[in-house]
């Protein structure tokens, strides 16, 4: 059984329960502190609490109180990995399409940190999550960091939280996008369907440029930069701008059937089987070696296809 103890010394902005005791024990995620309140395992004065947004106040005492998960054992899973950088301290791999980066509920064996586990187990042993920093979805390529100690771990992970790692994104999205611009929209997961994100004025901050690469007939080839990281980031903000993501099968509103698309790009998009978003660029600075990390890869095969075919449409 775990115990601990926390006095609120001081409040910032927020008097909600759960943002306070997140602030204190960082290395909780809110989701984590708002199931143990809902399991009545968090007592404010000694009295239990079920409401995440329950007001405290100065000197309130907290108490949460819970069993401890025993840590389960990481199974190893041969997958190749793409490997484009490393060092004795970081891997920059390309993820390939239908691979899920973190075990979760639907698939724990089968993922990119499983197969960590399996080409670098030294990782595992000292690194927490197997040395990954970020994620990509299920369906989206591109490149992906994983640290090889827990020194870079670190330092990568909070180079994140300050926003010091740019990443960018190429995509193909439906309709003629006419100028470059900035989405800024609060992201929350979905009350009724909880494996999906959607816009929401009590959601996180959430900000997606984009750039115009090329304009299609139907369609545009875009460039994404990330300014803050949220689940479906991308996927959400482009749907709420109403244009969605080529191949993208959760967030895709119905507007799509006024475009006019062929058989052929019809066929394609339905052999692409994923959403057409490739994670191409990513720049930081090492955080052992401290040199500039540049690396830029083209877009895959099945999005070049698609690309090939709409070109094929006058404008």
């Amino acid at each position: 059984m775990k115990k601990i103890k926390i006095k609120i010394k001081k409040i910032k902005k927020s008097k909600r329960l759960d943002i306070n005791i997140k602030n204190i024990l960082k290395k909780y995620s809110r989701n984590k502190i708002i199931k143990l309140i809902k399991k009545k395992k968090i007592k404010l004065n000694n009295n239990i609490v079920t409401k995440p947004s329950k007001k405290i106040k100065k000197k309130d005492k907290i108490t949460i109180k819970y069993k401890k998960n025993k840590k389960k054992k990481i199974k190893s899973y041969k997958y190749p990995l793409k490997i484009i950088y490393q060092d004795k301290y970081i891997l920059i791999i390309n993820k390939k399409n239908n691979i899920v980066v973190h075990p979760g509920s639907g698939n724990k064996k089968k993922t990119i940190l499983n197969s960590i586990k399996y080409y670098y187990p030294y990782i595992c042993k000292k690194v927490p999550r197997c040395g990954i920093i970020h994620r990509l979805d299920k369906n989206t390529t591109g490149l992906l960091i994983i640290s090889k100690t827990i020194k870079s771990y670190k330092k990568l992970t909070n180079n994140i939280k300050k926003k010091k790692i740019i990443k960018m994104y190429k995509t193909i999205v439906y309709g003629k996008i006419k100028k470059n611009g900035f989405i800024n929209a609060p992201i929350l997961r979905n009350k009724y369907k909880r494996t999906q994100m959607c816009i929401n004025k009590n959601g996180r901050k959430s900000i997606t440029e984009y750039k115009i690469i090329k304009n299609y007939k139907f369609f545009t080839f875009l460039k994404i930069i990330l300014h803050t990281g949220r689940t479906h980031q991308i996927r959400v903000h482009l749907n709420h701008i109403n244009h969605p993501i080529v191949g993208e099968k959760i967030y895709t509103n119905k507007n799509i059937k006024k475009y006019k698309i062929s058989y052929k790009i019809k066929k394609k998009i339905k052999k692409l089987n994923r959403q057409a978003l490739h994670a191409y660029f990513i720049k930081f600075k090492h955080p052992i070696k401290k040199k500039k990390i540049n690396i830029k890869i083209k877009i895959p095969k099945d999005m070049k296809q698609i690309i090939k075919e709409i070109k094929k449409n006058k404008k």
